[in-house]
């Protein structure tokens, strides 16, 4: 017994009335609202243009919010109920509605094609690369990072560091640049400390880096 046959004349086949072509038959779980309250409902086949749900009661509003669940995804959407049925179960009366998506996100609608023709998930992007400050110094040439650390040692500004230990230094480097004559050169601040009468001092140095090796300071 069809609830929307009324509404089915003069329009194009819907998903459902062509065999559920592209459809994907399985249960899945979610809920609308009715009158202000939540139905749980239980999915039954989804497709390209909807999908198909039990509801436990009978739902008289054609237009309504659906949540449901991918084993990949929750998704937000809205839909229009295009025909309904019911059928008697347990002695109790199951309806379930055909719908069309009227609303739905362009991801959560591309997760829904993925789903549908059994795609797997785009692998995540690659996490972002945090150069730290540790890093930034050991990707300067060894013999640099050498002048470097001898340089704020002679100065007092830092401890000469145990062997196997790193430096107790942080580096801010801006990027390389280009001088008139073709020299590159790169800038870079480096804070130091060192333990004076069990106090630390911190300091902060300048050097020029040049791209044939010369470390000069600046300040």
């Amino acid at each position: 017994m069809g609830i929307w046959d009324g509404f089915l004349g003069g329009r194009e086949s819907f998903w459902f009335e062509k065999g559920a072509a592209g459809a994907r038959n399985g249960k899945f779980h979610g809920h609308t609202s009715v009158g202000g309250r939540r139905v749980d409902v239980l999915g039954t086949s989804i497709s390209r243009e909807g999908l198909a749900f039990l509801s436990p009661v009978r739902i008289a509003d054609r237009d309504l919010p659906l949540a449901f669940a991918l084993p990949t995804r929750s998704i937000n959407s809205r839909v229009r109920i295009e025909r309904g049925d019911f059928m008697e179960a347990q002695k109790r009366t199951i309806h379930r509605y055909f719908c069309t998506f009227t609303a739905i996100a362009a991801d959560d609608w591309d997760a829904v094609v993925r789903y549908v023709d059994g795609l797997p998930e785009p692998p995540p992007p690659p996490p972002p690369v945090n150069v730290g400050p540790d890093d930034a110094f050991r990707s300067l040439p060894q013999r640099v990072q050498t002048e470097i650390v001898d340089r704020l040692v002679r100065m007092k500004r830092l401890a000469a560091p145990r062997p196997g230990h790193a430096p107790m230094i942080r580096i801010h480097a801006l990027p390389a640049r280009t001088l008139n004559d073709g020299r590159t050169v790169q800038d870079v601040r480096i804070h130091s400390r060192i333990i004076v009468d069990h106090q630390a001092r911190g300091y902060d140095t300048r050097f020029k880096i040049y791209g044939s090796g010369i470390v000069e300071l600046v300040d």
